[in-house]
């Protein structure tokens, strides 16, 4: 993603969507689309069933855009669709005997869990969206030292980033500053 879009506004984006830019349109959705994809994956859908979710969102999303009147709240009103969706696919999946899951479990679940999991799902939008703020350079030591599996050695790590193996540290410790100032300023509370 080109860096000057990753640093704009939701609000500018969404003008810019409105405006029939394309680019736009593809920015706004890499912005959220881990965010609406986790919802049908932690729902406990199948990985076809959350593609399927996933395009419908983004249909609603389309289509609705042009009437949303808080664009400001557009991760919230994705999580609703998203889970609203769910609740559809999967309510219609039990009237057909479709679904493994048990009708009651998935409701429960859902009664009492729904408030944790999208708070849970609101902290992992601030921390992707945190990360996109980031340098591209400190972008790179994040995921090679924290989200990269198996986890690589400082050497390899070093040797990968240009960097010599004592400065992986200092990179470290300063890559994790900025990222914990970016969310501090995102309004995430740990």
């Amino acid at each position: 993603m080109d860096r000057s879009w990753s640093q704009t506004p939701d609000v500018r984006i969404i003008d810019a969507c409105l405006d029939g830019n394309e680019k736009a349109w593809r920015v706004l959705v890499n912005r959220y689309k881990r965010l609406v994809y986790s919802i049908p994956i932690k729902w406990g859908l199948s990985p076809e069933d959350s593609i399927d979710i996933f395009q419908a969102v983004w249909l609603d999303c389309f289509r609705q855009l042009p009437s949303l009147r808080n664009v400001e709240r557009l991760q919230p009103w994705l999580i609703r669709v998203a889970v609203h969706r769910c609740h559809r696919l999967t309510a219609g999946m039990r009237a057909r005997g479709e679904t493994a899951f048990a009708e009651d479990e998935m409701d429960e679940a859902w009664c009492t869990e729904d408030v944790a999991i999208l708070f849970e799902l609101d902290k992992e939008q601030l921390v992707r969206s945190a990360l996109e703020k980031l340098t591209p350079r400190c972008r790179r030591v994040i995921q090679c030292l924290f989200f990269e599996e198996p986890h690589s050695g400082y050497q390899a790590i070093a040797s990968r980033l240009a960097l010599s193996e004592s400065s992986i540290g200092f990179s470290r410790e300063r890559c994790l500053n900025s990222l914990k100032r970016i969310l501090g300023e995102l309004g995430y509370e740990p």
